[in-house]
């Protein structure tokens, strides 16, 4: 009942307007039936970083690619404002793979892979922390541990096949979008990705104002990567998280 009178309510129907009209601009219309869940799906399109997309761009999505995927914490918002033809989902942490398979192992559009990215083939050692977001084939810094805490200490290590995006997506001519959340392995990621990256629309990619992990790649970092070596530009961009005062 409440939700009913949220949406009945002026305030409601302002909001449902907003939604309807922020849904629109990445190309989603909601059915009657769907109105009840309008904030839900506009909060995914935020989440997605379909959003941030300029506008038109959305709805010629073809190809997307979601490498760290995690539990598909992304991939199931971005399903619940588009249908792309084609969505490749590749995550190396066992217990994660085995939750993705439950989500999405039944959808013909969903191609699941279990491994790791990097710039060469072989084995890594993943390193898995207790909050399983964190997990790196890179070692968390002091500084963030000392921040975070005990959720960002290692748990556990497990070996774990290693590829790279060339040799993955080697018989794909064009990538619509390529989504990476490597946990401070861009670098090794996009090495083994030059192929790739020349045959990629868009990237959308989480990166951090400082190193998190030993080692790992920061902003500054990779936009030089993206825009000197294969001609991207930073079209737009999500607020930094804030640590110790600073952006993170």
């Amino acid at each position: 009942m409440k939700r009913f009178l949220k949406f009945i309510l002026p305030n409601g129907v302002v909001e449902l307007i907003r939604n309807r009209r922020k849904l629109r601009d990445i190309g989603r219309r909601l059915s009657p039936g769907e109105w009840f869940s309008s904030d839900r799906l506009a909060v995914d399109a935020e989440g997605s970083g379909l959003a941030l997309f300029p506008p038109g761009h959305v709805q010629k999505l073809r190809t997307i690619v979601d490498v760290g995927a995690n539990v598909g914490q992304w991939s199931g918002m971005l399903l619940n404002c588009i249908t792309p033809e084609r969505l490749i989902i590749v995550e190396p942490l066992p217990d994660a793979f085995s939750v993705l398979q439950k989500k999405f192992g039944n959808n013909r559009r969903v191609e699941l892979h279990s491994v790791a990215i990097g710039e060469r083939e072989g084995v890594a050692t993943l390193k898995i922390t207790r909050d399983t977001t964190g997990a790196s084939l890179l070692q968390p810094c002091e500084e963030m541990r000392a921040v975070v805490g005990s959720n960002w200490t290692i748990a556990s290590e497990v070996q774990v096949k290693l590829t790279t995006l060339d040799q993955l997506l080697v018989n794909l001519s064009k990538v619509s979008l390529l989504k990476i959340d490597v946990q401070g392995y861009e670098k090794p990621v996009l090495a083994g990705a030059k192929q790739t990256l020349s045959k990629t629309k868009f990237i959308l990619i989480e990166l951090n104002f400082m190193p998190q992990y030993d080692g790992g790649s920061w902003f500054g970092e990779v936009h030089e990567i993206l825009t000197r070596e294969f001609g991207f530009f930073l079209a737009n961009a999500g607020a930094p998280m804030v640590l110790n005062g600073r952006a993170a």
